[in-house]
């Protein structure tokens, strides 16, 4: 649905059901950090097929890819039987899988698909290289929102979470009160002379240091919600 709204959706999947795989509409296949695909996801079948490895009837597409980088499918021996590609004289059984990677990483790199692929980007390069004179403000972050309008949502939703769990802030209201009674019971009746005003020096000491302390309570904050945000 959100693709029929005009949005672009970028989506790493591992080995889809063909439900899922059949909604793409531009595949791009990894394996060891190098490209072994990149285009529409109707013609990837096809493709594999014009560099020899045939996909089996009734077998779900992306299985079929990660059997071919395994090197462990019935496509894969037979195109090691029928269609050894010439650049594999070199290959070992005990490094298949780099090995298999490696040529159909080179396969790629001599396909039409990427010559495509590297045109449109060189379009894109260029149509950058007028822009390069840029202040740094185009380089900053920009977000779609506005500063105040993050702050508020933040806000209300840290709100929320006191609210649903005020075990929390009645603890720490109470800790507040009771230091609060300690530190006037203290420095009460304290004279206006010089002694009083080292014993105020004390006092407020005393208090910005136990607010500073209190406030590393807020760090469990984040620490709560760092799983949430990852």
């Amino acid at each position: 649905r959100l693709s029929r709204r005009g949005r672009t959706i970028i989506f790493s999947i591992h080995q889809p059901r063909y439900s899922i795989f059949k909604l793409f509409d531009s595949l791009t296949l990894l394996a060891l950090g190098k490209v072994l695909y990149h285009g529409p996801a109707k013609q990837a079948l096809e493709y594999f097929s014009s560099i020899g490895y045939e996909c089996e009837p009734f077998n779900n597409p992306a299985d079929f890819f990660l059997d071919i980088i395994n090197g462990d499918s019935t496509a894969v021996a037979a195109s090691k039987e029928d269609h050894r590609p010439v650049d594999t004289g070199k290959v070992t059984e005990d490094n298949m899988d780099s090995s298999v990677v490696d040529v159909l990483h080179q396969k790629y790199l001599s396909s039409s698909l990427y010559q495509s692929t590297k045109e449109a980007l060189r379009k894109v390069e260029l149509g950058r290289g007028s822009r390069q004179r840029l202040s740094k403000q185009g380089h900053e972050i920009t977000y779609a929102n506005g500063f105040l309008t993050q702050l508020y949502w933040v806000s209300k939703r840290s709100l929320k979470n006191l609210i649903r769990s005020p075990q929390a802030s009645i603890a720490q209201i109470a800790v507040t009160i009771i230091l609060a009674l300690v530190v006037g019971a203290i420095f009460f009746g304290v004279k206006l002379d010089r002694s009083g005003i080292q014993n105020r020096v004390g006092s407020l000491f005393f208090v910005t240091t136990n607010q500073c302390f209190s406030s590393v309570s807020a760090i469990e904050l984040f620490i709560r919600d760092k799983k949430l945000f990852v």
